[in-house]
């Protein structure tokens, strides 16, 4: 029988970065607070490794990130986290050719587009390229019309826009293949809060991913020295031993009437507290039981907002040799596998990483093969960019997040037609003296680390007011 811990102030579910960002807040106002984190370890989708050698005897690889690595210019509280914690940043590499794959043929430009076209055009057919452009612009000034810091389902076109498919629009815009594509992929490797394939996502949703974390803001302009995934490990440390406790998913929430003690229901024991902040993707929320139970939108809303279906693959080699080609390491395209791959490599370690996405139903395939299979059908999608020499790596991590305990996708989860219209409210509404927080209930930067950080500040800002202070 473990011992009784000590009621707390509010309990934190969830020891990602927005929860650890509202457990840091609370414990600075004066509060006490526990925090209980189903996994082995805290960190959540913000997770680091080190690069698995192909040959034991070449020891441990530099570190990468297992989920997301990118910060931008306009991710002002995350910069400000990250300053405080002393993470330091560098530019993500980009000098050189961009690679596109399209129609079995490759082309290197100067240039890159994901939202909007960056440098020279890919020299792709003239009317494709014009075609997609257009769709494009069509695209953002119907995104214009929604709401930039606000969720979007109270807005007067709302409900036509939910009503559809993004594949539907598509289909309806778009001339070309080509064009179809581009916004395809976006809607795959850019995610709009998935990655989703553009059939299983509704409009509203991906033209308010796009009004609300527009990649004209340059989300991906840095990665950080020794990987994203330390600044869990610094916050844990903030919070103090014993705070954060890994290997307790919560099974039950009951909140008693009269208002008594919270009791939160791990798989060992029982933790009291005054409130409670959930901070999980709505799909892993849906694991817990809550007395009093949760109104049916909400409900809804845990069973069909899914979780991204994304694999994310670092492989490593001794040195980032594609510069030495003129190339960026930065490829795109419409191969078998691999729809996008970036150049991941930290220059303090002198290595070359590139990272890998395999994404919606090339993920899905690609999940059913054997392990020697997945490896030779990403290198094989490598080698088509930039040559043999990416058949042979020295180092590999293969993140496969849909079958993550306790995670469930990458990057995160996303709203099918209608959801927003008949559950969107659900998404931040309080149930009781519980509080919801995580990066998908961000109104900007939703589905980022900068929408977690926010989310998880306003959680806490809400427990304050809740709780007198």
């Amino acid at each position: 029988m473990p011992a009784l811990l000590p009621a707390v102030d509010v309990v934190v579910i969830g020891a990602g970065l927005a929860g650890l960002v509202a457990a840091l807040d609370l414990q600075t106002a004066g509060f006490s607070v526990r925090v209980l984190v189903a996994a082995r370890a805290a960190g959540g989708r913000m997770r680091r490794r080190r690069l698995p050698p192909l040959d034991p005897a070449l020891g441990p690889g530099p570190w990468v990130d297992a989920g997301g690595q990118w910060v931008g210019p306009d991710h002002t509280r995350l910069l400000a986290l990250l300053d405080r914690c002393g993470i330091h940043r560098f530019s993500s590499p980009c000098e050189g050719a961009t690679v596109l794959s399209w129609g079995g043929e490759r082309f290197p430009f100067h240039g890159f587009f994901q939202g909007f076209a960056e440098g020279d055009p890919p020299p792709v057919p003239a009317a494709d390229w014009a075609d997609a452009m257009a769709v494009w612009q069509r695209f953002e000034a119907l995104a214009a019309s929604l709401p930039a810091t606000a969720h979007p389902h109270h807005q007067p076109e709302s409900a036509a826009l939910d009503g559809g498919s993004f594949g539907d629009w598509i289909a309806a815009e778009a001339r070309t293949p080509f064009a179809a594509w581009t916004l395809a992929y976006f809607c795959r490797a850019v995610g709009f809060l998935g990655p989703a394939e553009p059939r299983e996502v509704s409009l509203l949703h991906v033209l308010w991913g796009q009004r609300t974390a527009p990649q004209r803001l340059h989300p991906e302009a840095e990665l950080l020295h020794g990987g994203a995934g330390q600044l869990p490990e610094r916050l844990v440390a903030a919070l103090g031993e014993g705070v954060v406790r890994c290997g307790e998913p919560v099974e039950a929430i009951h909140q008693s009437d009269p208002p008594g003690p919270v009791e939160v229901r791990p798989n060992v024991g029982v933790h009291h507290a005054r409130a409670v902040i959930v901070a999980l993707p709505p799909a892993r929320a849906e694991a817990i039981s809550f007395a009093p139970p949760l109104p049916p939108d909400r409900q809804e809303l845990q069973r069909r907002m899914a979780m991204g279906a994304c694999a994310k693959v670092l492989v490593g080699y001794p040195s980032p040799w594609w510069r030495e080609l003129g190339l960026s390491g930065v490829a795109i395209g419409d191969g078998p596998w691999v729809e996008l791959c970036a150049d991941s490599s930290d220059p303090a370690t002198g290595a070359g990483v590139l990272a890998a996405f395999v994404v919606g139903d090339r993920y899905r395939r690609w999940s059913r093969l054997g392990e020697s299979e997945r490896r030779q059908a990403v290198l094989g999608d490598l080698a088509a960019w930039f040559g043999p020499r990416a058949l042979n790596p020295s180092g590999w991590l293969a993140v496969d997040w849909p079958a993550e305990p306790y995670v469930g996708g990458a990057f995160a989860g996303w709203m099918p037609p209608g959801l927003w219209s008949s559950c969107g409210d659900a998404l931040l509404r309080p149930h009781g003296r519980v509080q919801w927080a995580g990066t998908e209930t961000a109104t900007s930067w939703a589905g980022f680390f900068e929408g977690a950080v926010r989310s998880g500040e306003a959680a806490a800002a809400r427990m304050r007011q809740d709780l007198g202070i």
